[in-house]
């Protein structure tokens, strides 16, 4: 048995760091968590944009731009409990929940893997990526390409989710489209090159030089906001030392942050740091960086939890009044909002413009707003029957939808205004009226 044979019967035990592992393992479940939800949400029907009759759908609800409490009151509480959370955590939403920085970080660890960690140095700076000699082989290269096209068929589905049924992506997707997917496999393939540049190419520079989402955030970011904190008094640890910069995918320096940076508060470099001191033996203690609210102040150390987190919480709360009022405001427009909804309309107008219709015409337009059956009854109060003929006085919807249901009003009507109302009742107990002035030239 030769040497390399009994190296490899040596057990090796791979050691974690509880803090470092910790951080790295929340930010990964956060990560997978999001998508998952950018999936289940359209599916579910919790939410989907219906582009057909421009609106809303809220489970089996259609949410209309006319129906501004909810509409309002939705926006207001997501704006200002964003935020709310900027804040209070920075950029946090960057480097926890944005699927742009989770998809590129995929991507990175892949490309990294297949032809090394220089093939990364992608910048506006022009600087070319290099890849590792040892893995310059087509068959790594093919892998990658593979790999990028494959992730880019799969996540160009998700926006599409918002926008079609399941079972039109379904019948797309097993090659048997429907009717209402018939436009679908171009919107697709622009949605696959728009993923496949991005994981490909633009990855982080996206973060870096284009999102005006970031921008948007460091207008609420100060020094009291969470940020990563570097304790200088143990500096002579970092000496030769670039671990905690390194793990930065954003190329930050973490000892060196600013109010306006790149960071994203994933928190790798606190893990990197604190994984380093736990295997040497000269460092002792936990890692130099970790997560802070505010800036040091002389005499910190003296301070009990309890009164730094006094600080913390009196900083917050004074720094989110507004956003905080804003989102108690848009709590209370949204519950009325869901409070009054209707999800039933009636319209009664002059037909007289459309197609085979006279003077003598009005068109009585009803919508259903609920993904389900329903029917709705109609009647006229306020003219004899024998002065108007109603085609119908039952509309039935086997989903949402509208109908036009046509009044004739006789030509025998006695000259002058008549005021009559439109009655409607469905059958599960919504009722409404529409009173109408016509006037009668007379026979």
């Amino acid at each position: 048995m030769n040497a390399r044979e009994l190296l490899s019967q040596i057990p090796v035990r791979q050691e974690h760091v509880p803090g470092a592992q910790r951080v790295h393992g929340l930010r990964r479940m956060s990560q997978y968590i999001v998508m998952g939800l950018l999936v289940v949400i359209p599916v579910s029907g919790l939410f989907r944009i219906d582009p057909m009759a421009g609106a809303f759908r809220l489970l089996d609800y259609q949410v209309w731009f006319s129906d501004i409490s909810i509409v309002m009151g939705f926006w207001m509480m997501a704006a200002t409990g964003l935020i709310f959370m900027y804040s209070w955590a920075g950029a946090v939403f960057c480097g926890w929940v944005c699927p742009q920085n989770t998809l590129s970080e995929w991507a990175n660890a892949l490309t990294s893997k297949l032809l090394g960690r220089r093939a990364l140095m992608m910048d506006v700076s022009g600087q070319k990526m290099q890849v590792a000699r040892r893995k310059n082989v087509w068959l790594n290269k093919v892998v990658l390409a593979a790999s990028f096209v494959l992730v880019a068929m799969l996540f160009a589905i998700i926006p599409l989710l918002y926008f079609f049924d399941p079972a039109v992506i379904w019948s797309f997707i097993i090659l048997h489209p429907v009717a209402k997917a018939e436009h679908l496999l171009w919107i697709y393939t622009v949605c696959v090159l728009i993923v496949l540049v991005d994981v490909a190419a633009m990855r982080h520079l996206v973060c870096k030089y284009m999102c005006i989402y970031r921008v948007w955030q460091h207008s609420f970011k100060t020094r009291d906001t969470l940020h990563i904190a570097y304790d200088a008094s143990r500096s002579d640890d970092c000496l030769n030392c670039n671990y905690c910069e390194d793990s930065c995918f954003l190329d930050i320096d973490p000892r060196r942050t600013e109010v306006f940076d790149s960071c994203i508060n994933c928190g790798e470099c606190v893990a990197a740091c604190d994984q380093l001191h736990h295997k040497s033996k000269k460092m002792q203690g936990p890692g130099l960086l970790s997560f802070a609210f505010g800036a040091a102040e002389k005499g910190a150390a003296e301070k009990s939890a309890a009164e730094k987190g006094q600080s913390n919480l009196g900083s917050l709360l004074s720094r989110t009044k507004a956003a905080s009022v804003g989102t108690l405001i848009g709590a209370v427009f949204f519950i009325l909002g869901v409070m009054s909804y209707q999800p039933y309309s009636m319209v009664v107008d002059r037909a007289e413009l459309m197609a085979g219709t006279t003077a003598l015409d009005y068109r009585i337009n009803l919508a259903n707003k609920r993904y389900q059956a329903a029917q709705v009854h109609l009647r006229i109060e306020g003219l004899p029957a024998s002065m108007y003929r109603l085609e119908q006085d039952e509309v039935s919807w086997m989903t949402v939808g509208r109908k036009d249901v046509m009044l004739h009003f006789s030509p025998d009507l006695k000259k002058g205004l008549h005021r009559l109302t439109v009655l409607a009742e469905s059958d599960d107990g919504w009722t409404d009226s529409f009173k109408v002035t016509y006037y009668a030239e007379g026979a």
